[in-house]
């Protein structure tokens, strides 16, 4: 009876260790099939790295990302902030907030897309593309100024135009301009140039500034 017991126990203990190896192998097999989680992404950096490269990676490589030159963009972060009508977060900057604003309207660029460039939610996104779009509408009351009621020194000066034109302006002309437009309306468009066009009016002033600008009428409109 003794041997029958000893051979038991030395059984049982032989089957625990084969337990053990068992899991330690099928953990083995599970760590090999595990994918390891990459390391944590620094949002801040990697934002502020994909600015620096759009705004100083050379003029071309700016206006093919943003269709605006270095230069003018700075101007126009400058302006919205001196006219008070664009400020800076704690989490985002008037830079940033302009960049994404160009990039969408620049390229028709959803703001999912755009989010995952620039490591913001979408919420974040939309929230400051309209706040942008709403101060550069505001931005033309700074920007734009009416034309001297006063006759222009050209006129006045000149015993050919004066008193004769004394209340002119400026000097208005049309232009064609291509458009692309729906295919049912196309004949309305097709005026005296090649192709479609719509026909745009423009003033501009004696010292060769557009005072005024009608866009938008059928080619056929001559």
């Amino acid at each position: 009876m003794d041997m029958i017991k000893i051979q038991a126990v030395v059984a049982g203990a032989a089957a625990a260790v084969m337990a053990v190896i068992t899991l330690v192998t099928d953990d083995d097999n599970h760590s090999d099939n595990h994918i390891p989680r990459e390391p944590q992404v620094n949002r801040d950096y990697e934002r502020e790295l994909y600015m620096n490269r759009v705004l100083y990676g050379g003029d071309t490589h700016c206006i093919n990302q943003i269709r605006m030159a270095p230069n003018a963009f700075l101007e126009l972060c400058k302006a919205l902030n001196a006219s008070n009508l664009l400020r800076s977060t704690a989490n985002v900057s008037i830079r940033e907030q302009v960049l994404v604003f160009c990039h969408i309207i620049g390229h028709n660029v959803r703001f999912r897309v755009i989010g995952g460039r620039f490591h913001r939610s979408t919420e974040t996104v939309h929230r400051y593309f309209k706040i942008v779009l709403q101060a550069i509408l505001k931005l033309y009351k700074h920007v734009m100024k009416e034309p001297s009621n006063s006759t222009p020194p050209e006129i006045s000066n000149s015993r050919r135009f004066y008193p004769y034109f004394k209340d002119c302006i400026g000097a208005i002309d049309g232009t064609h301009v291509r458009a692309s437009v729906p295919l049912e309306i196309q004949g309305r468009f097709r005026g005296r140039k090649d192709g479609t066009t719509q026909n745009v009016l423009a003033a501009v002033t004696f010292d060769l500034r557009f005072s005024y600008v009608l866009a938008g009428w059928e080619g056929t409109c001559t």
